[in-house]
């Protein structure tokens, strides 16, 4: 089943009900640790839970195969599962084999079950068994199921419906008559003779059940049409996890600002590749700050401050010089071509416009002139839409730490990912040390793979941590965004001098098989943040030709391919009502199509269905 936004208070209430009766923990909370937007959403819930006093267990997960092993292994008292950024796109019941009639434990005056499991998760399409076919699995909707899935919500019932009637009908033996109703059907006379008397004819048909039951056979395939359409369209995120939590927040009068910061934390995080859903949410988020925000602004050591000011599309402008984010800006690199020599040339040229000279611009954000910073707005707006860079200053969000200093929520954003993507290690050793890997071992590739999903669940605790205003941690974040930018920034001119980009009919192929930095894209995080560097240059190039793109990068070791699916991306500044729908990614579902017809191996247990890992020689 399902429930709309105002019925998220119901949910939580029968959560707590459940829960806080007993000394022992009675629920879990599984959740994606790849997901930015999921970690915000899960800190919000559970310290919504511990203000109850209520026990839980957080289980961080990177896969399906991880989220089933654990989920078999739960005691049986634990009678709420919440799976956070994962399970919406699965037949719940199906993939842990519950078996309904099992977890009841009273029908009336309204079912009781021993377990309820509730699915908080954005990735798009729904499987529309938790929705509409299952009362033990309870799903968060975000608006999706009544703004436009009522097609499909009746397909889906008349499918059952038609299924019912197909079983019953099966105990008898319908082949039995069909002779006897071919000889009746020939000897009925002229169809143009019925036609002078419909009522008769509409008797005969409910009269003459080989009619009747083609009559269904044409219903059922019309629906199971429509339900193949709807999962065949490919793939999104519809909202940000973070934002539902808020609203279930919301509801029972426990908004606040360190809430709102966590909020604003998560959808800032769909900025890079889904920028539709930021955009949309970034209007009433700034609202919510206005309201939450105290009139007495005040700096103490203690103030924990929240603030809309000019935000940029550059790379961490406060914690690196002004040259190195520009240079390092996705969104520059893209619309100034910053890989060729001719793009750094139009970046000298452009500061020079600007009035600021190459020593002032390298000098780092802390140290430069005041004045420049104060002005920078208004010296941008003069200066920068020539070299269509007019859309790079916009409103964002920004956390003040008392006298520790102020972050904005995209820069949070990039330290928090880095510390999922990299972990404890120091930049120094980021490569070798990055995916949890011992050379002189000898291990198998599943060995390596089990050492990869440790890692990425001891990165999950490090950002967990670093939400809790670890200044520490977030610094440390910064510095490995920044070696970690330089590589994807190294890594992508030397695509593109190079020549990697194959453009294939309907879509462009980039295989990385060497290079210095080979090891960073074992990891799902970084293979994306790669692709979005390059998915956003060829958004700018080649007359706007939108294609999507499939990257693949070689694990040596393991002699597997990590594979991304990319949906095609509009320029940003493009406002457009195209651009301002969510594109839609057709790899996940080709990927398994192509997978089931050529019988390669394949290993998709990535929450994100468009990333696959895939034997060498399958490729």
């Amino acid at each position: 089943m399902f429930l709309n936004i105002q019925q998220f208070r119901n949910a939580y209430e029968k959560i707590v009900r459940n829960s806080s009766s007993h000394s022992s923990c009675q629920l879990v909370i599984f959740v994606s640790c790849l997901s930015i937007d999921a970690l915000c959403a899960t800190k919000m819930l559970v310290r919504l839970f511990k203000k109850q006093l209520i026990q839980l267990q957080l289980v961080p997960v990177f896969g399906y195969s991880e989220l089933r092993e654990h989920f078999l292994k739960l005691d049986d008292n634990i009678n709420s599962v919440l799976l956070v950024g994962c399970g919406g796109m699965i037949d719940v019941e199906s993939f842990f084999e519950i078996d309904a009639q099992e977890y009841l434990v009273e029908e009336k005056p309204e079912p009781k079950f021993k377990r309820n499991i509730y699915v908080l998760d954005t990735h798009r399409p729904w499987n529309l068994d938790n929705l509409f076919g299952s009362q033990v699995v309870t799903c968060f909707d975000d608006g999706t199921v009544d703004e436009t899935l009522q097609e499909q919500r009746e397909a889906y019932y008349k499918l059952m419906e038609l299924e019912d009637e197909q079983n019953s009908e099966s105990d008898g033996d319908p082949e039995e008559n069909d002779t006897e109703e071919d000889s009746n059907e020939k000897d009925s006379g002229d169809e143009d003779s019925d036609d002078d008397f419909p009522g008769k004819r509409r008797v005969s048909q409910e009269d003459n059940p080989k009619k009747q039951r083609k009559l269904r056979k044409k219903l059922l395939h019309n629906c199971e049409a429509i339900m193949e359409d709807y999962y065949s369209q490919g793939t999104t995120i519809s909202n940000s996890l973070s934002v539902q939590v808020y609203s279930l927040l919301s509801s029972i009068g426990e908004t606040k600002l360190q809430f709102l910061w966590l909020t604003i934390l998560g959808a800032s995080s769909l900025d890079t590749s889904f920028p539709q859903v930021y955009n949309k949410l970034r209007p009433l988020l700034q609202d919510e700050v206005k309201r939450l925000s105290p009139n007495d602004s005040t700096k103490t050591p203690d103030t924990l401050a929240l603030d809309i000011q000019p935000d940029y599309y550059l790379f961490l402008l406060r914690h690196s010089s002004l040259y190195d984010s520009f240079y390092y800006s996705n969104y520059v690199n893209a619309k100034l071509s910053l890989w060729n020599e001719n793009g750094k040339k139009r970046l000298h040229k452009m500061f020079a416009r600007m009035g600021i000279s190459l020593a002032t611009a390298q000098e780092n954000w802390l140290y430069m002139d005041n004045k420049i910073k104060r002005e920078l707005g208004t010296i941008f707006d003069k200066n920068l839409e020539r070299y269509g860079l007019q859309d790079i200053v916009r409103d964002g969000f920004v956390r003040t730490f008392g006298y520790r200093g102020a972050i904005s929520a995209s820069e949070f954003v990039e330290s928090i990912t880095a510390l999922l993507e990299i972990g404890q290690t120091g930049s120094d050793d980021a490569h070798t040390k990055a995916e949890g890997i011992n050379d002189e071992t000898g291990e198998t590739p599943d060995t390596a793979m089990l050492d990869k999903q440790k890692k990425w669940v001891s990165n999950f605790w490090l950002s967990w941590d670093t939400l809790d205003d670890n200044i520490d941690l977030m610094n440390r974040g910064i510095k490995h965004a920044q070696n970690l930018q330089h590589a994807i920034f190294n890594t992508g001119v030397a695509i593109l001098e190079k020549k990697l980009i194959k453009h294939l009919r309907i879509y462009r192929l980039c295989v990385l098989q060497d290079g210095p930095d080979l090891d960073l894209y074992k990891n799902p995080l970084t293979l994306l943040r790669l692709g979005n560097w390059l998915i956003e240059c060829c958004a700018e190039s080649e007359d706007k030709n939108l294609l999507p793109m499939v990257l693949a990068s070689l694990d040596e070791k393991a002699d597997t391919y990590l594979v991304a699916g990319l949906a095609p991306r509009y320029p940003r500044g493009i406002d457009t009502l195209e651009s301002s729908r969510p594109v839609l990614n057709n790899f996940s579902v080709a990927f398994q199509h192509i997978a089931n017809e050529t019988g390669a191996k394949v290993r998709i247990d990535n929450f994100e269905s468009s990333i696959i890992e895939i034997k060498r020689e399958d490729l």
